[in-house]
């Protein structure tokens, strides 16, 4: 099992560094931490781990457009930040990064009263939908994927991926049936083209000197997807809603017995599309990348597969792609109080960010962390504070569920209808985009007919 921190029986206590050992800082290390970074777009993830490994598993930096911030690896530290007490530390702010996206109404942009009530509407309504019906139409779904997969000649298998499990999100979100779908699939494809690169990063940070409002091309394809979104609203106004999810958030309504506005509803559908784009899709290409290299796990898989009564070891393979590679690369919390962690005291204001991938390889949890091992999920599943990749506390994603039913029947359908090898045998390396972490060759496979 399991225990409360997430550590592995036996394993050291995550969190039993030296009182005050955090708090003995290099006085150029906001300078430093500030450098990591964008040094760490050049020359890998490396660097970041150079640093935690010099100040103990955090640091300081400062991001233009956010200020002074610390960024996080340590098990132990998030545990602290996650059990602060309430009005402390802001669980929605860091994530307004989200906003030219999601918009401000979303659910991971939303705190207090408002994300409680938000998230007990949508809670029951998407996680109904993890259901035998769901996963047989999943399974049909990977099965036309894979079935269209070039034969015998490399090819880059994430861009499918994102097709595919973008039509899955808008079938569960929207009741979008492949009919409809060819309306919605390129308005929202140059919506993320611009939410991926690294331009958002830069215009998002200047967004008070018109980063944002100055980006023409950003701002079509925004409003392209709204309308979109705003006309399903509108007809379904008239005609009914609907059981879909969107269906169900435009039954409910407040304590005062208002609906949810348009604007919100708009912004929950984004939300939805949004996340199952960057955490599944990318999640599940990963979950490629890693098995093709590791042949022992790819004869057990497909072993699991063609057998077909269980789904323990795709579940395990998933879960280790999500620790080994999280497709999210950061996620955050705002100080509103003064908040001592680690030996210091952080000021009201300050960003605290957690980078994923590093907290995923901590060795006092993961015994040699960077090597690709599903079977240490066997028999066990992740919990605490060291296995994150859907966030965590109040504002773990909802759709954490439904991502992995879906990562584990596209393994299952493509493993049995397919013999898959690498393109090419090294690694692909992390590529950061906005704040995801993908396959830097967007998942190459060769893929021949069972």
């Amino acid at each position: 099992m399991i225990d409360a921190l997430g550590a592995c029986p036996g394993a050291p206590d995550p969190g039993g560094r030296p009182a005050g050992a955090h708090g003995r800082r290099h006085p150029l290390e906001p300078w430093l931490g500030s450098a990591v970074l964008p040094t760490a777009l050049i020359l890998g993830d490396g660097v970041v781990d150079r640093m935690f490994s010099r100040t103990d598993g955090m640091f300081g930096l400062w991001f233009p457009g956010i200020g002074k911030a610390v960024m996080l690896a340590d098990p132990g530290l998030v545990r602290d930040v996650f059990r602060a007490p309430g009005g402390v530390i802001d669980s929605a702010q860091a994530n307004r990064v989200q906003e030219p996206v999601i918009g401000p109404q979303g659910l991971g942009r939303l705190d207090g009263q408002g994300h409680r009530r938000l998230r007990e509407i949508m809670a029951p309504a998407i996680r109904h939908r993890v259901s035998a019906r769901l996963r047989a139409a999943t399974e049909e779904l990977a099965q036309r994927v894979a079935d269209r997969c070039p034969a015998g000649t490399p090819f880059a298998l994430r861009p499918r991926l994102h097709a595919a499990l973008m039509d899955a999100i808008l079938a569960v979100t929207l009741s979008v049936d492949p009919a409809r779908g060819h309306a919605w699939r390129e308005p929202l494809r140059e919506l993320f083209r611009r939410a991926d690169s690294y331009e958002i990063t830069v215009r998002y940070a200047l967004r008070h000197a018109g980063g944002m409002a100055l980006w023409p091309s950003y701002r079509r394809a925004k409003e392209a997807c709204d309308r979109l979104i705003y006309d399903e609203i509108s007809r379904r106004r008239r005609e009914g809603e609907g059981d879909d999810l969107l269906g169900v958030l435009m039954r409910a309504r407040d304590e005062h017995g208002a609906r949810l506005t348009d604007r919100v509803l708009r912004d929950q559908v984004m939300s939805m599309i949004a996340g199952a784009r960057t955490t599944t899709a990318t999640g599940l290409a990963w979950a490629f990348e890693r098995v093709v290299r590791h042949p022992g796990a790819l004869r057990r898989l497909s072993a699991e597969s063609d057998e077909g009564t269980s789904d323990v070891y795709a579940t395990a393979v998933a879960y280790e792609a999500l620790r080994v590679r999280p497709p999210v690369a950061f996620f955050g919390r705002v100080v509103r109080l003064p908040f001592e962690l680690g030996g210091r005291v952080l000021e009201p204001g300050t960003t605290i960010i957690v980078h994923l991938r590093s907290l995923h390889h901590d060795p006092g949890l993961y015994p040699d962390p960077a090597a690709f091992r599903p079977e240490r999920w066997l028999g066990r599943r992740p919990g605490g504070y060291g296995w994150m990749p859907f966030g965590g506390g109040s504002h773990t994603c909802l759709g954490d569920r439904l991502a992995v039913m879906q990562m584990k029947a596209f393994l299952r359908v493509f493993t049995r209808s397919l013999e898959l090898s690498p393109a090419e045998p090294a690694d692909e390396q992390i590529r950061w985009k906005a704040v995801s972490n993908t396959p830097g060759s967007d998942c190459r496979v060769i893929a021949r007919p069972r």
